[in-house]
């Protein structure tokens, strides 16, 4: 029996190493005959390019009327050919005396190209010449008998020229025909001249045109593809002895045939489980879950998408982010295979799940139950604890998966709500966004973003600066900007109404040398190459110690973005404020660490701070920080006289509302330079 396993093992292995021999036989062989099949194809080519040459060439000597262009064109073709041979390593090494002739050739080629370009410098003046003589008869004022004389030559050299031959001109005399020197008429005197001309050029002209015609490139053409086949041939004789000696393998193959087969099955499984399973998350995919729903009717999907997940990825890197992922992607699987429900990761951080025979509010009672189950677990990853929450979107309609990431899109817009179950109206809602996006664009195209400018005044009102604000032109109407804000930074558009800014802002502080400005800026901006253009310019023209950038603490994502182009820019004297600050999670020690001058105070906590008295315990501790830090403070939304006298109290720097100034399309209280 050991024995019998021993030959089974052997053959086995013999007939792997057959196939293996065939396989290797088969790719070097196919490449070969690849690389081979290119070399010929492209010497055929060239061949065919080299007698076009010759054809065109052939044809600029026929025609006095002849487009040059084909001639060069010709060459350049022949010279990429040339080119793409000699980058062949496979040419210069396995076919080394075809690639030698064919060097040959290409030295040829260089000499038969400076031939042709004398050819043409003589070519030229020669078909000026005979075309003026042709034209030039119908000016002429003289006798028949001179007519005569002159027409017998021109037919002559028109014979000549067609026929590119010297003996037409053999009994022209230009003696005779000098009468036409000191004749009055111009015409006269000038087909002299050009007669002259021609005799003078067409035996240089034929003497190159010859030269050319005969040049030997055709033989060295033929010499190297006589070289090749011959190499080409030997190369054939060898691929037929290892042919020959592969079939004596074919016995074995059999049951190597019959071994690969087993594994190829193995293969095909794990196959499938790629092909249907998440490599991550070991979950399903987004293949199988569209596998799954195809045919499918009364069902209902719920997305689960985790909040600010790109925030774990910018912070944290990719490496954290996989691994919040797999630990995702068990809790879900966990906590739904107990009611016989399959999970699928159907896209970076959504996670789907299908539901048959379940009623809606039964859903929409175990969607919550999961999203309570997943957002109490803490994830370790090196010794950082994270806790992830979740938002839902659910549909019960086709297509289940893009209605689910409507309603889920919609509903993280309401930071109360954690599930969002689709409806026909949210339709009315993607809409309205295509009009929109349509809108802004033509807004855009039209030059329709305006500047308005708002002033910031400190506690005795007076204005210390204007912050630069937006606004649209639709028609003759001045809208706000506010509407289109998101879309612009979906549609990648908002670095142009930026642009629009710095613009404008660079007109200003030209014009006004004593006005200082506030610009705001994204972090898209930061990236955007006309952004760093126009900043620069800025810099150049020095007013840029007048401006004061303001960024949004919620869009900031990459922090050392922002803190390389603060530091860069503070040498400059530019200012750096955090806009909306305390709007959200606000990490004061990130925000210092990026070296900005003021904190803009959002206007949720500055409206109602007159009347709520937590509110101003907020404000009263930011306002502290900053002092400490060395920071200067800006309340936003000063709608009423309380709450300027509110912030004055709480020791804020400067105001900017409503109740001081609106903005206005121009400067108030300003002096030109």
């Amino acid at each position: 029996m050991k024995k019998v396993n021993f030959k089974i093992v052997i053959i086995c292995l013999i007939g792997i190493f057959a196939l293996v021999s065939i396989s290797v036989f088969s790719f070097y062989a196919k490449k070969y005959f690849v690389k081979s099949n290119e070399i010929l194809h492209t010497l055929s080519d060239i061949q065919e390019l080299d007698n076009k040459l010759n054809y065109e060439i052939l044809s600029s000597s026929m025609y006095l009327y002849y487009d040059t262009d084909l001639i060069a064109f010709t060459i350049r073709r022949i010279h990429e050919d040339i080119k793409f041979l000699k980058g062949l390593d496979f040419f210069q090494n396995h076919y080394k005396k075809a690639y030698e002739e064919f060097l040959k050739f290409e030295s040829d080629f260089n000499k038969k190209e400076e031939l042709i370009f004398e050819y043409l410098r003589y070519s030229f003046p020669l078909k000026n010449s005979l075309i003026y003589l042709s034209n030039s008869l119908k000016h002429f004022s003289l006798s028949n008998k001179d007519t005569k004389k002159v027409l017998s030559i021109l037919s002559n050299i028109f014979l000549a020229k067609s026929s590119i031959d010297m003996d037409f001109l053999k009994n022209i005399d230009l003696d005779k025909f000098k009468f036409l020197m000191n004749s009055n008429n111009f015409y006269e005197k000038a087909f002299y001249k050009n007669l002259e001309i021609f005799l003078k050029y067409f035996p240089v002209y034929k003497k190159y045109l010859n030269k050319i015609l005969s040049f030997p490139t055709e033989k060295d053409l033929k010499l190297v593809d006589r070289s090749l086949m011959d190499q080409i041939n030997k190369d054939l004789k060898f691929f037929d002895f290892l042919s020959l000696l592969l079939s004596m393998f074919i016995s074995f193959l059999i049951f190597s045939i019959s071994f690969a087969v087993i594994k190829l099955e193995n293969y095909i499984k794990e196959l499938s489980y790629v092909l249907t399973h998440d490599i991550l998350t070991g979950l399903y995919n987004r293949y199988k879950f569209n596998q799954d729903v195809k045919d499918k009717q009364d069902i209902a999907v719920a997305v689960f998408n985790i909040d600010k997940f790109k925030n774990i990825n910018d912070y944290f890197g990719n490496k954290v982010g996989d691994l919040v992922l797999e630990h995702i992607g068990i809790y879900m699987k966990d906590f739904f295979k107990k009611y016989n429900i399959k999970v699928y990761r159907v896209g970076a951080d959504d996670f789907a799940v299908i539901f048959e025979d379940w009623n809606k509010n039964e859903i929409l009672e175990l969607v919550n139950k999961a999203i309570e189950f997943i957002e109490s677990q803490t994830i370790i990853i090196d010794d950082t604890p994270f806790n992830v929450s979740l938002s839902v979107g659910v549909s019960f309609e086709r297509p289940y998966l893009e209605k689910a990431d409507i309603a889920l899109k919609k509903i993280k817009k309401n930071i109360l709500e954690k599930v969002g179950v689709y409806t026909k109206e949210m339709n009315k809602e993607i809409e309205e966004n295509i009009k929109r996006t349509k809108e802004i664009k033509e807004i855009i195209d039209n030059n329709g973003i305006v500047s308005y400018f708002q002033p910031i005044f400190n506690k005795d009102r007076e204005i210390e600066k204007y912050e630069v604000l937006c606004r649209v032109k639709i028609g003759s109407q001045i809208k706000s900007i506010y509407p289109y804000l998101r879309l612009l930074k979906e549609i990648r558009l908002y670095h142009k109404v930026t642009e629009k800014v710095l613009k404008d802002s660079l007109e200003i502080l030209l014009k006004y040398p004593d006005i200082n400005l506030s610009v705001n800026i994204s972090i898209e901006d930061l990236m955007n190459e006309n952004f760093r253009f126009l900043v620069e310019e800025l810099a150049k023209k020095e007013v840029i110690d007048r401006i004061t950038f303001e960024i949004l603490e919620s869009e900031i994502t990459n922090y050392e973005i922002v803190k390389d182009f603060i530091q860069k820019y503070k040498r400059y004297g530019a200012s750096f404020a955090i806009d909306d600050f305390g709007s959200g999670y606000s990490n004061f020690q990130r925000v210092l660490s990026m070296d900005i001058d003021i904190l803009k105070i959002d206007g949720s906590l500055i409206k109602n701070i007159h009347e709520d008295q937590i509110l101003k315990e907020v404000v009263e501790s930011i306002v502290d920080l900053a002092k400490k830090a060395n920071k200067k403070t800006v309340a936003e939304f000063v709608h009423n006289k309380e709450v300027f006298e509110v912030c004055k109290e709480i020791g804020i720097d400067y105001f900017q509302g409503f109740y001081l100034g609106e903005p206005q399309p121009s400067l108030i209280n300003v002096k030109k330079s």
